[in-house]
């Protein structure tokens, strides 16, 4: 009996150890596919970065990438808030106008600290550089095809500058990608008004002629001490903002920020603030 037993009991124990290396195969290949997306998830984080997101109890943040520039670099920004009210903010479609990037940021990271800020009513669209190409490799205000973003938007006036001085303004409307960038973002969520960051000049100007470009102007003026400032003289063909205005109908304005380094968020910071916070526009 006694070695019917001891023969029962290592067959017993081999079918336990068999089973038991079953189980840890078994768990170490669920172990495996688990690493391995693991891995694959964080790669795409790092990669891709088409979409963060941040959910707050009233406020969605999600950070895009919106296109890339001529050169393959990504054009980044922000879609905030879950409203119908669509506002449009970009900086630096010149790229030596390094200030107006700063803006947006600081502008972006107040939001993330205080989400509430943004109404219920609101959408933000925020790109705070539209050329990186021109950000990161010149000193001029020219893309990597030394075209001027600013001049290659499909006005009703829009004209073929020769490439002297900076004032390409390509061979045909939206011939650049970060250009393209600005369109699509206009036909995808139709904004309300768009405000287009530049400088220098310490200066608020509405699309020529366009009452409620004016309105927002003056209002925007008002709320910074920027002096507003519409003359013909700056109606210049082939804008972003002039563009966006003969296509919605919408309030545009450009906003000269009073250096090409500086923020001047102290300047800024309760005109934007109110924009987002009520429904004065």
């Amino acid at each position: 009996m006694q070695k019917h037993n001891s023969r029962f009991n290592k067959k017993s124990k081999k079918i336990i150890y068999f089973y038991i290396a079953v189980f840890a195969v078994a768990c170490g290949f669920v172990l495996s596919k688990q690493s391995f997306a693991s891995k694959n998830s964080i790669t795409n984080g790092l990669t891709s970065k088409e979409t963060t997101i941040t959910t707050t109890e009233a406020t969605k943040i999600e950070e895009k990438i919106f296109g890339y520039s001529e050169e393959g670099r990504a054009i980044e920004g922000y879609e905030i808030g879950n409203g119908e009210d669509v506002l449009f903010f970009f900086g630096s479609i010149h790229g030596n106008e390094m200030g107006t990037v700063d803006l947006l940021e600081t502008l972006i990271e107040k939001i993330k600290t205080e989400p509430s800020i943004v109404d219920s009513s609101k959408k933000l669209i925020i790109i705070p550089c539209v050329n990186p190409d021109g950000y990161y490799d010149r000193v001029d205000k020219l893309n990597a095809n030394e075209i001027n973003l600013n001049l290659n938007f499909a006005t009703s006036d829009w004209q073929q500058y020769g490439p002297d001085n900076g004032d390409y303004a390509g061979d045909e409307p939206f011939s650049e990608k970060e250009s393209q960038v600005i369109k699509e973002i206009v036909e995808t969520y139709n904004p309300d008004l768009m405000i287009s960051y530049h400088s220098s000049g310490f200066l608020v100007t509405p699309e020529y002629n366009h009452k409620p470009s004016s309105d927002l102007a003056l209002w925007y003026a008002e709320m910074t001490g920027y002096t507003y400032y519409d003359d013909e003289s700056w109606d210049y063909p082939g804008t972003a903002t002039k563009w966006f205005m003969e296509t919605t109908d919408n309030p545009a304005i450009t906003i000269e920020l009073t250096d090409n380094e500086n923020s001047d968020w102290n300047i800024n910071k309760d005109a934007l603030t109110e924009l987002i916070s009520t429904d004065i526009f």
